[in-house]
């Protein structure tokens, strides 16, 4: 596979597609895109798989789009290859393969730089050739209603800190669906969040999230994407239930990691009982949301208290019935 970096100036016509898509002539603008990547342009296919990955202008296909991706970084699309890796790595969307996405992330540093300190935080992490973790903390029992245990030490200093960069410069406040394709701020948070979403989810990210899903007694698939979490003074989280009555595939299980604990405030509140929570750096806090019927724990709504001082980090992860991912 070619590893050459993509050219800085992209071909011509897709700035011609951006701009006729900015001028509502979406079908204009996609017919520019795959008439590009039917000559197997890189740019083009490339662009062709953002659409078919996001949808808007294209009906999403994230398996289509996938394809785009694989062939764009074929083509020396740097960035291309770059999502095909993390997309091999965590099998999202089509096949996994865990070793030679590893065997691919030499290659990339030139493209991407994080690509060195991926393989380092990788070569330190005890996993099995599937990318399976084969040691995993021993629980603490908090409390049998509702259902939660601390792993203390769960995730190494480094990290967290490799997290916390990833959220550095991309948080944004919570905002939840409108019901009408958009979006609105959280009326009962008033955090700031960043998702790593599935194309970003590089390797380093998906040991981890499988490193969740074994102390969950789940499988990496069932987890939606990985949430980074940042409040700062004042800021909290009303008191909920990650149980959602709309669900079909219901958020059984909530991992929080505590990527932080330089901050006063802020304790994980139990809000029916007496259990409080506020872990050290790299402690993770497992708790499930539903009874054994499947209907939702009415223990389990709880809170995120009102920071006093100081910034909290959590990487947060829910945890659904069934396979979540495409």
């Amino acid at each position: 596979m070619a590893t050459q970096q993509q050219n800085s100036s992209p071909h011509p016509a897709i700035a011609q597609a951006a701009a006729l898509a900015n001028a509502g002539r979406g079908e204009e603008a996609m017919f520019l895109v795959r008439q590009l990547a039917a000559h197997g342009h890189p740019d083009g296919l490339f662009v062709l798989g953002r659409h078919l990955w996001s949808g808007g202008l294209v009906t999403s296909d994230p398996v289509a789009a996938r394809e785009q991706f694989d062939r764009a970084a074929r083509a020396g699309h740097g960035p291309a290859r770059i999502l095909s890796t993390n997309l091999l790595a965590s099998g999202i969307a089509g096949p996994r393969n865990w070793l030679t996405a590893l065997s691919r992330m030499s290659d990339e540093r030139a493209i991407d730089p994080r690509r060195k300190l991926q393989i380092e935080l990788l070569s330190r992490m005890t996993l099995n050739s599937a990318g399976q973790p084969e040691r995993l903390r021993k629980p603490e029992r908090l409390s049998d209603l509702p259902d939660a245990q601390l792993f203390p030490g769960f995730a190494t200093a480094a990290e967290c800190a490799y997290l916390l960069e990833l959220g550095s410069r991309n948080y944004r406040p919570a905002e939840i669906n409108d019901g009408r394709g958009g979006t609105r701020l959280d009326p009962i948070r008033n955090s700031d969040e960043f998702t790593i979403h599935w194309l970003i989810e590089d390797p380093v990210v998906h040991a981890i999230n499988r490193r969740i899903a074994a102390v969950a007694a789940s499988e990496a698939d069932r987890g939606e994407a990985m949430q980074l979490l940042r409040y700062r003074p004042g800021q909290r989280y009303r008191a909920h239930y990650d149980y959602n009555p709309g669900l079909d595939n219901q958020r059984e299980l909530t991992a929080l990691i505590y990527l932080n604990h330089d901050y006063k405030g802020g304790e994980t509140s139990f809000i029916k009982t007496a259990l409080k929570v506020k872990g050290r750096k790299g402690d993770l806090l497992l708790f499930r949301n539903t009874l054994s019927d499947g209907s939702v724990d009415p223990m389990s709504e709880h809170e995120g208290s009102s920071i006093i001082s100081g910034t909290k980090y959590l990487a947060s992860r829910w945890i659904r019935e069934r396979r979540f991912a495409p």
